[in-house]
């Protein structure tokens, strides 16, 4: 009773509410006022529309509990002008042990100098701030042992605004898709693990009558020579994570996330927005299908999908708006995948019986050849298809 009693005459700040974010009324919306000083810039001052109808709110009491929402900023239009879909701002909690996702993008931003298919498909960051408080204080305040491990700190980063891959449909999708498929295999030759393939991190803006599509959020990500967290941990979007990582093993952190689990979740990206948009708009509930996708557990959900990926039909969904050459080429790359995990399932189960102490063992840590991986898939005749312009 008595936390309870202490916890009833909370005010904001002590729920954890910043007092930097004033709230105001702007044209008598409820928004949120954020200003600081920048080494460089002199003072930041953010104006965050926190009741715009595109804003995206995660609210939890664990994880990033990320946070994007549409802003205005006398500060940063001075310095990068109006863009033509205005700007965001992207507020979440990040672990403080991984490389954070400043750091992630400067790393991408080098390689995109160096190499076309990064040139244009990342994210603009125009700015960013770092908070000092870490949420590891509670632990160290009350003595808990390591008070560091797990610990988070609040992130602020500006963005140019993009748009989402759901609004495509037919073509474009395919080369809004195309295009992100290809920078991430750059930057994972180069050394960036996306690891957190989702049809909310595939997105696009126009640039000189062009879709340009946008490999986004690397909050997840990590570099080939991290010191801190990287390879096994339990990260991903689960309706879009592959079979291996949603199984038990793969959320005990024992399955290594290599680049042919963000490839197949590329694929089951393509297929979640194929499935549940027509024109470029959310499907009724009742016409959708895999809505439980994204409300069950890891391994429940990946039992789904298992059973999804062995019950393809010769032809689409009659509700759905793929056409012909579309589900033809997505019923190929799960045939695909099928095959390859087929294949590594008894090669490795021959392995196990020639090996007397093979337990304990990951069953998957030989990592493929990028590019090999990735021919199994542009090598289909919808691929082809799909490529060539109308």
């Amino acid at each position: 009773m008595v936390p309870l009693y202490a916890l009833q005459r909370f005010d904001l700040h002590n729920w954890g509410r910043d007092k930097e974010f004033l709230p105001v009324q702007v044209e008598g919306k409820r928004c949120h006022e954020f200003k600081i000083k920048d080494e460089k810039l002199g003072e930041v001052d953010l104006l965050l529309h926190t009741s715009h109808d595109e804003r995206v709110t995660h609210y939890g009491l664990q994880g990033r509990a990320t946070n994007v929402v549409p802003i205005t900023s006398k500060t940063l239009t001075k310095k990068y002008g109006i863009f033509q879909d205005g700007m965001v701002v992207k507020i979440f909690w990040g672990e403080a042990s991984r490389t954070s996702e400043p750091d992630i993008l400067k790393k991408v931003k080098e390689i995109a100098e160096a190499h076309d298919t990064v040139k244009y498909p990342i994210p603009q960051l125009l700015w960013h701030h770092q908070f000092t408080n870490l949420t590891s204080a509670v632990q160290e305040a009350l003595g808990v042992p390591g008070p560091t491990t797990g610990g988070r700190v609040l992130y602020i980063l500006v963005f140019s605004k993009l748009l989402p891959i759901t609004k495509l449909q037919g073509k474009e999708l395919f080369d809004v898709w195309h295009q992100c498929i290809s920078c991430h295999l750059t930057l994972w030759k180069e050394g960036v693990y996306h690891r957190d393939v989702s049809p909310g991190n595939l997105m696009w803006y126009w640039k000189d009558g062009k879709q340009i599509g946008v490999l986004n959020d690397y909050d997840l990500s990590s570099l080939a020579d991290d010191s801190g967290p990287r390879g096994n941990e339990r990260t991903g979007t689960v309706p879009a994570m592959a079979l291996d990582l949603l199984i038990e093993e793969g959320q005990r952190g024992e399955v290594k996330h290599l680049y042919r689990h963000d490839v197949e979740s590329f694929m089951w990206c393509f297929a979640w927005i194929s499935l549940r948009y027509k024109s470029g708009v959310l499907l009724p509930r009742r016409l959708r299908p895999l809505d439980e996708w994204a409300t069950l557990g890891a391994v429940a959900c990946g039992k789904k999908k298992y059973v999804f990926q062995g019950r393809l039909t010769a032809s689409a969904p009659s509700e759905s708006d793929i056409d012909g050459v579309t589900w033809d080429f997505l019923v190929d790359c799960f045939l695909v995948l099928k095959r390859d995990a087929d294949e590594r399932y008894y090669y490795y189960l021959r392995l196990k019986r020639s090996l007397s102490s093979g337990e304990g063992q990951q069953s998957n840590t030989q990592e493929p050849d990028p590019d090999a991986f990735l021919s199994k898939f542009t090598s289909l005749e919808g691929w082809a298809k799909l490529s060539k312009p109308e």
